[in-house]
C-alpha cells in the first residue's frame, strides 16, 4: 500500500487540470469586478472585493502564485484615495543599519509558527526597536508573550480594526504609522489587502520585507516587497519562477528557534507523561488541518503495522480532534495511539520522543524543527515527483537530515529500523540537532538576519509599472495537487463575499446581502453590522450574554433562559 497510490495522483493531477482553469475564470470575474469599482471611483468597495479575490485564489487554487492585475488595482487604490502629505521621519536610516522596525502582521495567535517565528525574530534580535501593526485581529486575544516581546523592545503595538473604519482608512493609518520606522517587515497572510494599498507609493514608504510563510499558495504584495525573505530553498524557487521576483531581491531566512532547553531525560519525560521507561515513543505535531485521510487510510491507520509489530511503541498526536476516522486505529491498536487537543505545553512531549513523524499530507516545517533541536530523528512522506518540490519539508537544516519516505512500505520500513537502534536514533538526533543549532538559532540565526537587513537597505527601491504583465493561469505540477493537499474546505465565491459582507459600505453591504437572500434564502441580518463594530461591541456582547447565561444556570432553572434563545 503506497503513501498516495500512482493512479490516485494521476486522478489528482485529472481534477486539478480540470478544475484550475474553472476556478481562473472565477477568480478573473472577481478581478474584474474590483478593477469596475475603482473605475467607478468606489475605493472602499473595489478594496473589498480585491480581499475576496485573494482569498478565493487562496483557497481554490487557480493555476498561479501571483496576479500582477490584482497588484495593480490594489496599487490604483492606494495611490487615488489615500493622500500623498505623509512625510517620513527625517531621522529614518535609509541605506544604513535600520535601527526601528516596524512588523506587519494580520492576526496573531497563542499557537502556530506564523506567531512564535515573529515573537522569537523580536527577541533574538535585540539591538533594535521593534513595533507591530496588526491590520485585523478581530476578537482575537493577542498572546501576552508576543506584548512583552515589543515592550522589551520599547515599541509599541497597534491594532487597526479596533478601530472605527475600513480597508482603505486602516491602510492610511498604517502608512502614517510607517513613517517613523526604519524598515518595515510584512508577515501578513495571502489575502491581505491593507499592506499593498498603504505602502503604493513606494517613495514614501520605508524600505520592505515580505517573509515568504505561505510559500505554498497564491499571495499578493510582490508589488511592495523590495526583498522576499524565504523560510525554504523550494519557497525561493517558486518566487523567482512563478512570482516573478528577481534573484537579487529573494533570500533564505531560516525559521528561527529558541535555544533548547532540555530539563528533562527522555526516559524522565515519558515517567512524567506515564510511559515505560522502554517504550519508544513516536512524535506528531500539527494543526488538525494538516492530518487528512487519503485513499481511505488516515494517518492513524498508516502507523497500525508499526504499532502491532512492536508492542512497545507508542503514537502521540497533539492538534488533530479525535474523529470516528482514527477511532479504529486506536482500538487496533490497543490504545498506544494517544490523541490530543491543540496546546502550547509540548516541551515534556519533545522530550519524551524517540522518533518524530511529520504530519502528512500538509507537512508541519517548524514542528520538525523544534522536535529534531532536541536530537530527535525526523522521519517525513513524500509521494511526488521532483516538480513538487513545493510539498516537501525543505528547509535550512532539515534537508540533508530528514528521512523522507516515497510509499506505506517504505515508511514502515524506516520507522522500523529506527524502532530497533538505538544508537542510530541518537546519532542521527544528534546530527540533526548540530544542523538546527547553525541555521536556526542565537548568532548564527541573526548573522542571516544582518543579510537580510542590509539587502533590504542597499538594493535599488523596487520600482512600480503602470502596465502590468497579464495574469497567465499554469496548469501542471505542483499546481495540480495543491488544492488536494492543502484546502479543507470546498468554499464558492457566495461564501467568501458573504464573510467580507462586513467590510463593505453600507450601500453595497446592503445590496449584496440582497443579492445572497435571492440567491441562499434569509440570512444572517448582523452580517449587515460594520466589521469595527462587530467586532468589538456586538460580538464581545453575545460572548457576555452566553457567559452570563453559562453561570445562571448554575443556580436557575433552565426554562429561565428561554429569552435567550
Amino acid at each position: 500500500m503506497e503513501t498516495i497510490a500512482s493512479d490516485t495522483l494521476s486522478l489528482w493531477r485529472e481534477e486539478g487540470s480540470r478544475l484550475i482553469p474553472q476556478n481562473f475564470e472565477a477568480f478573473r470575474s472577481l478581478v474584474d469586478r474590483a478593477r469596475d469599482f475603482v473605475q467607478k471611483g468606489q475605493y472602499h468597495t473595489a478594496a473589498v472585493y480585491a480581499e475576496i479575490a485573494a482569498l478565493y485564489a487562496t483557497e481554490k487554487h487557480c493555476g498561479l502564485f501571483v496576479s500582477p492585475e490584482l497588484e495593480q488595482i490594489l496599487l490604483t487604490i492606494g495611490q487615488k484615495a489615500i493622500s500623498t502629505d505623509f512625510t517620513l521621519d527625517r531621522n529614518a536610516s535609509f541605506n544604513q543599519a535600520p535601527k526601528n522596525i516596524l512588523h506587519v502582521s494580520t492576526a496573531v495567535m497563542g499557537v502556530g509558527g506564523h506567531s512564535r517565528m515573529l515573537w522569537r525574530w523580536i527577541g533574538q534580535d535585540t539591538e533594535r526597536s521593534h513595533s507591530l501593526v496588526l491590520t485585523r485581529q478581530g476578537s482575537n486575544e493577542i498572546p501576552q508573550f508576543l506584548i512583552d516581546a515589543v515592550n522589551n523592545s520599547h515599541g509599541k503595538v497597534s491594532v487597526l480594526d479596533r478601530s472605527i473604519g475600513n480597508l482603505v482608512s486602516w491602510a492610511k493609518r498604517l502608512r502614517k504609522i510607517a513613517t517613523s520606522a526604519d524598515l518595515v517587515v510584512l508577515h501578513i497572510w495571502s489575502y491581505d489587502v491593507i499592506p499593498t494599498i498603504a505602502f503604493a507609493n513606494r517613495e514614501q514608504s520605508p524600505p520592505i520585507i515580505f517573509v515568504d510563510y505561505g510559500d505554498h499558495c497564491f499571495w499578493q504584495g510582490v508589488s511592495i516587497g523590495d526583498v522576499v525573505a524565504n523560510l525554504r530553498e523550494s519557497g525561493m524557487r517558486l518566487s523567482q519562477e512563478r512570482r516573478g521576483i528577481a534573484s537579487d531581491r529573494t533570500v533564505i531566512l531560516p525559521i528561527i528557534l529558541n535555544p533548547t532547553q532540555r530539563v528533562l531525560s527522555r526516559t524522565e519525560a515519558k515517567r512524567k507523561l506515564g510511559f515505560a521507561e522502554d517504550s519508544v515513543v513516536l512524535l506528531s505535531i500539527a494543526r488538525s488541518l494538516k492530518y487528512r485521510t487519503i485513499d481511505g487510510v488516515s494517518f492513524a491507520d498508516a502507523h497500525v503495522p508499526l504499532l502491532e509489530k512492536y508492542d512497545r511503541a507508542i503514537l502521540i498526536v497533539i492538534g488533530p480532534v479525535e474523529s470516528e476516522e482514527w477511532s479504529a486505529a486506536i482500538q487496533r491498536s490497543q490504545g498506544r495511539i494517544k490523541v490530543f487537543g491543540q496546546r502550547e505545553d509540548t516541551a515534556v512531549f519533545y522530550q519524551a520522543a524517540d522518533i518524530y513523524v511529520d504530519s502528512f499530507p500538509f507537512v508541519s516545517i517548524t514542528s520538525l524543527l523544534e522536535a529534531g533541536s532536541y536530537g530527535t530523528p525526523l522521519v517525513s512522506r513524500y509521494p511526488y515527483s521532483s516538480a513538487s518540490a513545493l510539498l516537501s519539508a525543505d528547509a535550512p537544516g532539515l534537508t540533508d537530515q530528514l528521512l523522507l519516505a516515497r510509499n506505506l512500505p517504505e515508511y514502515m520500513a524506516v520507522l522500523s529500523r529506527l524502532v530497533e537502534d538505538e544508537e542510530l536514533r541518537r546519532s542521527l538526533g544528534e546530527a540533526t540537532k548540530q544542523t538546527i543549532i547553525e541555521r536556526h538559532m542565537g548568532s548564527n540565526w541573526q548573522r542571516c538576519l544582518e543579510d537580510v537587513y542590509f539587502r533590504a537597505t542597499t538594493v535599488p527601491r523596487l520600482t512600480i509599472t503602470s502596465t502590468p504583465t497579464a495574469d497567465r493561469m499554469f496548469v501542471g505540477e505542483p499546481d495540480v495537487f495543491l488544492q488536494k493537499v492543502f484546502s479543507t474546505r470546498d468554499i464558492e465565491i457566495e461564501e467568501i463575499v458573504q464573510s467580507r459582507l462586513r467590510l463593505m459600505p453600507l450601500q453595497q453591504r446592503f445590496s449584496s446581502w440582497v443579492e445572497l437572500v435571492k440567491q441562499q434564502g434569509f440570512g444572517r441580518l448582523n452580517v449587515l453590522l460594520p466589521e469595527w463594530f462587530y467586532w468589538h461591541y456586538y460580538h464581545r456582547l453575545q460572548k457576555w450574554r452566553a457567559l452570563l447565561k453559562k453561570r445562571l444556570c448554575q443556580y436557575l432553572p433552565a426554562q429561565t433562559f428561554k429569552p435567550f434563545k
